[in-house]
């Protein structure tokens, strides 16, 4: 769990402020070491697991808010 949240804050820091973003548009931002680090935890980092892990925060409302057509804000406050 830990290392997820690391990942979730690392997207948060990718998504501008005031913007959102698709996971598909921030898998390639993310840093490599993050991607091999997932492997580790056995879980790939691909779309669809970027996707459930982002969704699972948004239903605890932590770090991100839903938006059209896929797309994840930063939650503010």
């Amino acid at each position: 769990m830990e290392f997820w949240d690391r990942v979730m804050q690392e997207i948060f820091e990718i998504i501008p402020a005031g913007g959102a973003l698709t996971p598909a548009e921030i898998l390639p931002e993310l840093r490599g070491v993050t991607i091999r680090g997932a492997t580790l935890h056995k879980e790939p980092l691909n779309l669809a697991t970027l996707k459930k892990k982002m969704d699972v925060r948004v239903s605890h409302n932590r770090y991100f808010e839903p938006r059209d057509e896929g797309r994840y804000a930063r939650k503010v406050g």
